[in-house]
């Protein structure tokens, strides 16, 4: 367990953050990370699924005393729509509900790599029209979540004692500890291969998130000086949360 950011924060200020993600898994994974990367005893979060007008709480704990970091969790299931919804909430989040901070996350992927800076320029125009543009964040995954998974090449070998990086290069080809999963068109197919390889698949099911979630060695991937050029999306997400708690 990291406690990086825990350790750190010395006054008592309650920070707000909003974290808008494209669906299940990211969800799933961004609490995990979170409370780890915050550490437990001072981090609560509320997780909340938009389905059309209507948001339906999938997720929520009491706050108690000694929390000082509380993140609602936005899954609008669909990655054209996590920039869109968080423009639609973000006047009210900030101005009446005391939002610190809003981030936005999303897949590059199903978009082609070379869109990236079209992308974050477009979306970065749209913030750039409030007035408290510096507390929007955008993240965009290369090319999907995935590959920020993909990145501990020893998670597999957790989930099944078969799956180590040497078989795993054997049987598909894939170089898990010297590949930059940035680099994979379709991380998620990678992940549904290697998943083959012990006859299953990988269909992003609640219960598969949880799985890898659980799996994922976090300590290594926050901390490990070796794989910050191979995962740079991810790092810029944790430089973004970095940034936002220097108000607590």
């Amino acid at each position: 367990m990291i406690f990086f950011l825990g350790k750190c924060i010395k006054k008592k200020k309650m920070i707000k953050i909003g974290v808008f993600v494209e669906g299940q898994t990211e969800n799933i994974f961004i609490t995990r990370l979170l409370a780890e990367y915050l550490g437990y005893e001072k981090f609560e979060v509320e997780s909340i699924r938009l389905m059309g007008n209507k948001a339906r709480i999938i997720r929520k704990r009491a706050i108690h005393s000694g929390v000082q970091i509380y993140v609602l969790i936005y899954d609008v299931g669909s990655d054209e729509k996590v920039v869109s919804a968080l423009v639609e909430r973000a006047e009210k989040m900030v101005k009446k509900d005391n939002y610190q901070y809003l981030l936005a996350l999303r897949d590059l992927y199903p978009n082609k790599r070379q869109e990236k800076l079209n992308i974050i320029n477009k979306v970065q125009k749209v913030f750039s029209k409030f007035v408290f543009a510096y507390r929007l964040k955008f993240v965009l995954a290369i090319m999907e979540i995935e590959a920020w998974f993909l990145a501990d090449y020893g998670l597999f070998k957790r989930i099944d004692e078969r799956l180590t990086p040497q078989y795993i290069h054997e049987k598909i080809g894939e170089d898990l500890i010297k590949n930059d999963p940035e680099n994979y068109q379709h991380p998620a197919h990678i992940i549904d291969n290697i998943y083959r390889l012990i006859g299953r698949r990988y269909k992003k099911r609640e219960k598969q998130c949880y799985e890898i979630t659980s799996n994922i060695d976090y300590d290594f991937l926050c901390l490990d000086e070796g794989i910050k050029s191979k995962i740079s999306s991810f790092f810029y997400f944790l430089k973004c949360i970095d940034s936002m708690l220097q108000e607590v």
